[in-house]
């Protein structure tokens, strides 16, 4: 749980992958070991799936200059400690003391951390009692307040001449604040060991790729999950939003109506960015209160359907029926969808013609006839999603590519790297 003494490990690289993004996902979600995730095979203790995902992760974590990734890597490691630690019977609890105390052992060098770590084990496997709850004082263990800086930013401990009595019932967290202590040290320790190693091993590159990729798309898309947008700054930023819907936004503004599956794919990414129910519902009422001029294959209007269109877009952000959590059509299933209203919503590289393309991406730069062959070339390969990669990068070129695999994800991508800040 540790991971101070690290067994051989002889997987395939794709594992390798797997345990490290279903590592990093796991922390960008908050997600708990109780909640039995779908990726739990990953995350079971002390496996070589486990110690793989652990070893990947932390090398990446090492060697990045994002401070974000670094806290939320170091926050979630020691998240599951804590979980893990909290979840152990107190029989499975001495074994796993022992089985550190004997991993120390192993060390020819040790440090401080590892030093108060080994008599912090010591003296939590001889002093281990049942029961011992939140209020138990039985035992207690010092050590100098510097390794148990959270318990002492939270009130926990009693200080006395810069030694913190920490009580039988914080010990687990203790060791919690032991292990960020030894992890952030070892972060340091192989950024200045891969410094000096040559960096062209394709192994670490493919990995460090692949991490990179799901980085920047899914977890930046989470990370602003909690903040609200206005319809004003929407449209006012409008250069963010994808090309399929910018489409139906347009579309929607154009001809005061929309196509059931294309509202509903709308709706869908206003919840995801941010914009509340009350500004969406807002949005419908303005438009269809006004006349359709039957360019929609919708008919229906504010003053006849206003009931309807209320549950509709209530249902879509979880407040009323199943009150499920609707996720974001992804491009891929868009791109497969057998779309009959392609002018009122679509991916534009699968369903549009080269006309109606050009059109919609000349909202806000110009496409010349060679940049035009090249959409063509990745449409007619069929990589759409490799097209609509390109295009983000016409708009906000910055030194990495631009991933995302579903709307919400390209419009959190491009507001990261924004040419147009959000006015706030």
């Amino acid at each position: 749980m540790f991971y101070l003494q690290i067994p051989n490990i002889n997987v395939p690289i794709f594992d390798v992958e797997d345990s490290a993004l279903s590592r990093l996902e796991h922390f960008s979600t908050y997600a708990k070991l109780s909640d039995k995730p779908k990726y739990s095979m990953y995350l079971r203790n002390s496996t070589l799936l486990d110690y793989s995902g652990f070893l990947c992760l932390r090398t990446y974590a090492s060697l990045s200059n994002d401070h974000t990734l670094k806290e939320m890597v170091i926050e979630g490691e020691c998240r599951l400690i804590s979980e893990r630690l909290n979840l152990l019977k107190p029989n499975f609890l001495r074994k796993y003391l022992i089985k550190i105390i004997d991993e120390i052992g192993l060390f020819s060098v040790t440090d401080d951390n590892i030093d108060i770590l080994l008599k912090v084990c010591s003296e939590y496997k001889n002093k281990q009692h049942v029961p011992c709850n939140e209020n138990c004082n039985t035992h207690l263990i010092e050590v100098p307040w510097q390794k148990c800086t959270t318990l002492v930013s939270n009130r926990k401990v009693h200080l006395a001449q810069g030694i913190a009595i920490v009580l039988c019932n914080q010990w687990n967290s203790l060791l919690v604040d032991l292990f960020r202590l030894i992890y952030i040290k070892s972060l340091h320790k192989i950024r200045r060991s891969m410094s000096a190693l040559d960096n062209t091993n394709l192994q670490f590159e493919y990995l460090n790729e692949k991490l990179n990729r799901y980085y920047n798309s899914k977890i930046t898309f989470w990370k602003n999950m909690d903040k609200q947008i206005s319809l004003e700054e929407l449209n006012l930023n409008k250069i963010l939003l994808p090309p399929c819907m910018l489409l139906s936004l347009n579309s929607l503004f154009t001809n005061h109506r929309l196509a059931h599956d294309p509202r509903y794919r709308l709706t869908l990414f206003l919840k995801d960015i941010g914009v509340s129910l009350d500004q969406t519902l807002k949005i419908f009422q303005q438009e269809y209160s006004k006349c359709g001029n039957q360019k929609s294959t919708c008919t229906h209007s504010w003053d006849e359907h206003k009931k309807q269109i209320e549950y509709n877009v209530r249902h879509t952000y979880g407040m009323v029926g199943s009150k499920k959590n609707y996720q974001m059509t992804t491009c891929v299933l868009m791109q497969k969808q057998n779309i009959h209203v392609s002018d009122e919503g679509c991916c534009p590289f699968v369903h549009c013609s080269e006309d109606k393309l050009k059109s919609i991406l000349e909202e806000f730069t110009s496409i010349n006839d060679e940049e035009m062959n090249i959409l063509n070339d990745f449409k007619n390969s069929d990589q759409p999603i490799q097209a609509c990669h390109w295009y983000a990068q016409k708009l906000f070129p910055v030194s990495g590519p631009l991933y995302h695999n579903t709307p919400t994800q390209y419009f959190f991508n491009s507001k990261k790297v924004k040419y147009v800040p959000i006015i706030e």
